[in-house]
């Protein structure tokens, strides 16, 4: 009974529980929105967090990084842009770690449910959501002060941003940009002394590898309402690893965009199959920086395209947001697959959400 109580308690080590109050305002990063954007938002957040001390080698290798759930409820500031409700998992990596406070960088991406959006007869001012359900992404810095073993307070940057990936148009997204204040209480707080050291150094096995993958994202064109059409994505890179914890891609990837081929065939702006097929295709040469924690990774990739053949390429450069999850290794070989959850941006401006899947070499 002793045992399975101490057991128990480790178990529960590290959970944690915290409020916390935005503030903030709606950034108007393209002149296309037609709302005016409010004076002020605002808006709770609940989060369930637990902290990682060290049970395997990439914990203590990545700093003991949090992991955790949020939900978020936001007032978009009018009746025209209604309130976000949104939940999604994060991670929070530390940057500094002392005895009386600590910072982090959180980065998390979940589902979202906006009460308004466009309508053509009701609400045509508010273009910057064409659907109820959305993709919310978050990204924190925020410093964190002990009180006494249990409680801290919480405060720093936010940046939330709400998009379907072009799904559903019109999809220029919301950005909401604030500050945020909280606590959190820790019922079981973690000490200095429960955090365990790496049993192994932090060295990759093998430096070099491949990796591949292939994606499918579907956007509606031109009208409110539209058909959906498919993207087709692939992927090539190679790849060094700096630790077994980070690893750096650089390779090409390629698009066909069946509504830009589509909308080239209907309005009989290129000539001849082959002349539509070139003007849907994109090619792309891209870096991406990859993040791993266990069995999940985030990557983090900006490219540009090349090859000057690319129709209604809507910014030169582009930006993308990657969550993996690995399935185990393929016993005898060098490979790894994993599944893909992927939002390509332009700036600040999504483009598509894909899902796909892909495999390593190394």
């Amino acid at each position: 009974m002793v045992l399975a109580s101490t057991a128990q308690s480790q178990t529960r080590k590290g959970v944690g529980f915290s409020l916390a109050n935005h503030t903030g305002v709606i950034l108007k990063h393209t002149s296309k929105l037609t709302f005016t954007p409010p004076p002020v938002t605002s808006g709770l957040e609940f989060s369930l967090t637990r902290r990682s001390y060290g049970k395997k080698d990439w914990e203590a290798w990545t700093h003991y990084p949090v992991f955790g759930i949020n939900g978020i409820w936001m007032n978009l500031g009018s009746g025209q842009l209604g309130h976000a409700f949104a939940v999604y998992p994060f991670v929070d990596v530390p940057l500094v770690q002392r005895e009386s406070w600590r910072a982090f960088a959180q980065i998390g991406s979940g589902l979202a449910w906006l009460t308004e959006h466009y309508d053509r007869i009701h609400n045509p001012y508010h273009n910057a959501i064409g659907s109820n359900l959305n993709n919310s992404a978050a990204f924190r810095l925020h410093a964190d002060y002990r009180i006494n073993p249990h409680w801290w307070l919480t405060g720093g940057f936010s940046f939330t941003h709400f998009s379907n990936g072009q799904a559903q148009t019109p999809n220029y997204g919301i950005n909401v940009v604030g500050g945020m204040i909280g606590a959190q209480w820790s019922p079981n707080p973690l000490e200095k002394s429960d955090f365990l050291a790496a049993r192994e150094p932090n060295i990759p096995r093998r430096r070099w590898g491949v990796s591949a993958g292939a994606h499918i994202a579907f956007r509606e064109y031109f009208a409110f309402g539209g058909p959906r059409y498919p993207i087709y994505i692939g992927s090539i890179a190679g790849m060094y690893q700096f630790s077994q914890t980070n690893r750096l891609h650089g390779g090409f990837e390629y698009e066909f965009n069946k509504g830009i081929y589509t909308f080239s065939k209907l309005n009989w702006q290129f000539e001849g199959d082959n002349a539509r097929r070139w003007a849907a295709s994109r090619l792309m040469v891209f870096l991406a920086d990859e993040f791993m924690f266990g069995n999940w990774s985030m990557t983090i990739q900006a490219g540009t395209y090349i090859g000057g053949f690319g129709f209604l390429i809507p910014f030169p450069v582009y930006n993308k947001l990657t969550l993996r999850y690995y399935l185990p290794c393929i016993p005898k070989t060098r490979s790894r697959f994993s599944l893909a959850l992927m939002l390509k941006s332009h700036i600040i401006t999504a483009e598509y959400i894909s899902l796909g899947m892909g495999v390593t070499f190394d």
